[in-house]
This record gives C-alpha cells, sequence and structure tokens, in this order.
C-alpha cells in the first residue's frame, strides 16, 4: 500500500481540523511533523498522510471544506 501526502501545513490547528475531518469520512489519515522545534518552529511543516487510494476521496472533502 502507498501512502501520499495529500495536504501541509504550518498550523497545528489547521492540520488537526482536516485530519478530524477525514477520519469523520472514513478515511484513515496520519500526520508527519516536519516542524523544527530548534527552531521555534519557524522552519518546516507538517504533513498529512493517506492512503493512495483514499488521495482522490479526501483531498475533495478537504476543498469542498475550504482546508484546501
Amino acid at each position: 500500500m502507498k501512502d501520499e501526502t495529500i495536504f501541509f501545513a504550518v498550523s497545528e490547528i489547521k492540520v488537526n481540523t482536516a485530519v478530524h475531518l477525514l477520519k469523520e469520512a472514513g478515511i484513515h489519515a496520519h500526520i508527519i511533523n516536519k516542524m523544527d522545534s530548534a527552531h521555534a518552529n519557524l522552519f518546516g511543516e507538517i504533513q498529512i498522510i493517506v492512503a493512495k487510494e483514499d488521495e482522490a476521496k479526501a483531498k475533495e472533502l478537504l476543498k469542498e471544506a475550504e482546508i484546501l
């Protein structure tokens, strides 16, 4: 199973909202936090990863919610 990054942001609130929305729709999503804590989280990003087969549905949901 191949996973795809469908969204990335620097706001934890925005990422958590997106993941909650995806999980409500039955799409398993996980977060990879690549923020650099040594620099007060000024560099890096937080990614949302879903299975390749859920990519289109996940992107559509996030677009409808005006998150993507």
